[in-house]
């Protein structure tokens, strides 16, 4: 009877198998339909599986790096998720929540020479502490923990000390925590005035060196106080070694932008201040990351200041892919042989 069971269950197994990659290919064409008709598009879906096969892409990558526009070399460049999950289990970047980059208090509390703000934690300071705090700074920024894509994070202004007060309430033992604002540079505020536009430098830190890989720019295309690209944001290449915006943005459609709508910046040849100072910023902190478990691949967002400092928002501990967008190429080949020396 054991026998004749296995077979069953083989075929059973094998039956599941075909239901979810029909399943699953339903679902990504519909995805695929809906991204070429927001781009004016008609694109073949035999392309996109050439990709797949080639990359392991998702939809929304080969959407996001454009792969449509390239050829089977340059899209071998980028760094698929597919690729990339591969590549931190290998380098031992493991997807384990105890890991200091995924949680903004342990975050702030050791990268703290790094933040350029006062920041507090709710579930470690008295009603009293958090009052008198949050009315030193008039505003301030309350971020979940362990949040992404700003997601959670809000303003909080203080009027009186009983709002205060219920806010804390609502706030301790959650994980939040709250944060002075940042005064950024005059420079940054001709992208959007209205949020921090930070810049993500990727590291990879070996026992011998930090190697930078790419940077890319986001800014918020309205008034929100985010500039995550999972916000509504837009991103743009920024040639790592200068400083210098290189491309257009791309917002969530994955359609470009040359101007931005809310200031009327044009983005190429954009020049992000106090670039050197970012770069030394990352280093030191890509270096202290090293010594704790799990922190070889990290994104770093950057803002920059009104007094001329270069503050770190956070850090991306296994920061996905998806930042590699309007990128000429790739960073796989490059981070697949940096990842042989740990």
């Amino acid at each position: 009877m054991a026998k004749a069971a296995n077979p069953l269950r083989e075929a059973v197994h094998v039956c599941a198998q075909r239901y979810r990659q029909y399943a699953g290919d339903k679902r990504a064409r519909k995805e695929f339909a809906r991204h070429c008709q927001a781009l004016g598009l008609k694109l073949p879906w035999r392309d996109y599986l050439r990709a797949r096969k080639q990359t392991g892409c998702e939809v929304r990558e080969y959407f996001a790096f454009e792969f449509y526009k390239k050829d089977d070399a340059q899209r071998d460049t980028y760094l698929t998720l597919q690729r990339h999950d591969a590549f931190t289990k290998a380098v031992g970047d493991v997807n384990r929540a105890i890991t200091i980059p995924g949680n903004k208090v342990l975050f702030n509390m050791i990268f703290g020479a790094f933040l350029q703000r006062e920041w507090i934690n709710p579930s470690a300071c008295t009603a009293e502490e958090f009052i008198a705090f949050v009315k030193k700074h008039g505003r301030v920024m309350v971020k979940p923990s362990d949040s992404c894509s700003g997601k959670g994070i809000h303003i909080f202004a203080y009027e009186d000390d009983e709002k205060t007060r219920a806010c804390y309430d609502e706030l301790v033992g959650t994980g939040a925590l709250a944060e002075e604002l940042l005064k950024q540079h005059p420079q940054m505020d001709r992208l959007n005035p209205h949020c921090i536009n930070t810049v993500r430098v990727a590291t990879y830190t070996d026992r011998d060196d930090v190697h930078i890989l790419f940077a890319t720019a986001r800014s918020g295309m309205n008034e929100s106080i985010v500039d995550n690209f999972g916000a509504g944001g837009v991103s743009v290449a920024v040639d790592w070694k200068t400083g210098k915006i290189i491309a257009d943005a791309i917002d969530q459609e994955y359609r470009r932008i040359a101007t931005l709508p809310m200031t009327g910046t044009t983005l190429q040849g954009f020049r992000i201040p106090n670039w050197d100072k970012a770069l030394d910023v990352v280093r030191r902190a890509a270096r202290l990351a090293y010594t704790l478990p799990q922190c070889h691949w990290i994104g770093w967002d950057l803002a920059f200041l009104a007094n001329d400092e270069v503050a770190i928002v956070e850090g991306n501990w296994r920061q996905g892919p998806l930042s590699q967008n309007t990128h000429p190429k790739g960073i796989y080949h490059e981070l697949k042989e940096l990842s042989k020396k740990l």
